[in-house]
This record gives structure tokens, C-alpha cells and sequence, in this order.
């Protein structure tokens, strides 16, 4: 199994590792879905976020489409989700339209406070950065507002890299943009399946990040804020 022993790379996810909506998504869906007519709960609309979000996976990206993606099928498959989230609302289209926007301003999003210290500590100790994201490019417009994100130059989003996590091809792209062997690399992120199981499947060490506190039942090495990052590469 690969171990984060003496990556030359440190690759981050972007949302849950780097970035969190402000406000929470249910938030800002009962928001929207408000101004267009909806009745669902806050509460409701969280649960069925969740299990749309989930959902999508599947009914997106069926069959041999697995594992692919684009622009427009990103932006298809968030069309999708808000159909299932906020079924009620007077105007489909222009509800999505609201919060695919709101989700592309750099003042919807916040970055975590643990986020520029490990950076900077990262920096000095020499290793390079990058992001890899299951988003679209909407993500780049937000990461670069943020000064404390300037430490990571390169970013690989899924809707122009053509493959989603886990596909493997997603990190192959990953180790091609990087110039970088799969033992040069050490991924870090929320996501056991996309952050942690593919890039060890594809010969990477990865850490998972786990802000809830979960119970970590997986034997993978985990961490409980990115605070705990820089430490823990110092004792290898």
C-alpha cells in the first residue's frame, strides 16, 4: 500500500478539503427556491440535496459515460439536481440558473482557516502544489480571488481534464500535468473513494481528511484539519 514517505507533489481537492460553501448549499437552495414559489424545508431540501447529489452519479453518467465528463455535462447534471431538489418551483430554468451562478461567486464560497498555514509551511519545506477537483471550470474564477490560495498554481478540474474521480485516467492526468512517478505524489482530501481509494489504486499515497471526525475505520491514514498536514510529513 503507498505511504505519503517523501512525496515531491502535494495534490489537494478543492471543495470540503480547500473550500466550503457560505452560506451551506441547503441554505442557499431554500433561499432560491423561495423566490420562486417553493414550499419544501429547509431540512427537506438538505435531505433531498444530498440524495440527488449521490443520485447523480449514476443517472448523469450512465453506461459507457462513466467516469466521462464535460462542460455541458456538468452543467447538465447540476440542471438535473436542482430539478430533483427544488421540484416545485415556478421556473425550473431560471432557478437553476440562479444557483449555478451563485456557485460561481467567489463571495459564496470560503476558503477553511487551516488552509493558508499549511500552505505556507508546505511551501518552505519545498513541495509543490496542486488541486484536483471533481468541478468544472467555474472553479478557477473562485481560486484565484483568494490570495491564500496562490500557493497552488496548477489546478486540474474534471469537466476539462474529460474524466471525473475516480477514473483512473483522471489520475493519470494528474501525474502527466505534474511530470511526476505515482510515488512523487501524495493526494489529500475528504472524498474516500475520489481522494483517498482511487489514487492508491493508480499507485499514489493519499491522506483523508477528515473534518466531521468520523470514525476512521478504514486503515488509511487520516488527518482531522490540514493543520495536522505539514507535522505529519515532517515525522516521515
Amino acid at each position: 500500500m503507498p505511504s505519503p514517505s517523501s512525496p515531491r507533489w502535494i495534490v489537494f481537492d478543492a471543495v470540503g478539503t480547500l473550500l466550503t460553501p457560505r452560506p451551506a448549499v441547503a441554505d442557499a437552495y431554500h433561499s432560491a427556491g423561495r423566490r420562486f414559489g417553493s414550499r419544501l424545508t429547509r431540512d427537506e431540501i438538505d435531505r433531498r440535496f444530498k440524495s440527488a447529489f449521490r443520485d447523480s452519479e449514476i443517472r448523469c453518467f450512465p453506461g459507457d459515460r462513466r467516469g466521462r465528463t464535460s462542460e455541458p455535462e456538468e452543467s447538465a447534471r447540476w440542471r438535473w439536481i436542482v430539478q430533483q431538489v427544488l421540484p416545485d418551483v415556478t421556473d425550473g430554468d431560471a432557478c437553476f440558473s440562479e444557483l449555478w451562478n451563485h456557485f460561481a461567486e467567489p463571495a459564496s464560497w470560503n476558503v477553511y482557516d487551516d488552509v493558508g498555514p499549511t500552505l505556507t509551511a508546505l511551501c518552505r519545506s519545498g513541495y509543490q502544489l496542486a488541486m484536483a477537483s471533481n468541478f468544472d471550470s467555474r472553479l478557477h474564477r473562485i481560486c484565484e480571488s483568494f490570495a491564500v490560495l496562490r500557493p497552488i498554481p496548477l489546478r486540474l478540474v474534471s469537466s476539462e481534464v474529460v474524466f471525473r474521480k475516480p477514473a483512473a485516467d483522471f489520475y493519470r492526468a494528474i501525474l502527466s500535468t505534474c511530470q511526476a512517478a505515482p510515488e512523487e505524489v501524495l493526494v489529500v482530501g475528504d472524498d474516500l473513494g475520489g481522494d483517498v481509494e482511487g489514487p492508491r489504486a493508480c499507485g499514489m499515497a493519499s491522506i483523508w481528511l477528515d473534518r466531521r471526525g468520523t470514525r476512521n475505520e478504514t486503515g488509511v491514514p487520516s488527518i482531522p484539519s490540514l493543520a495536522a498536514l505539514a507535522p505529519r510529513l515532517q515525522e516521515r
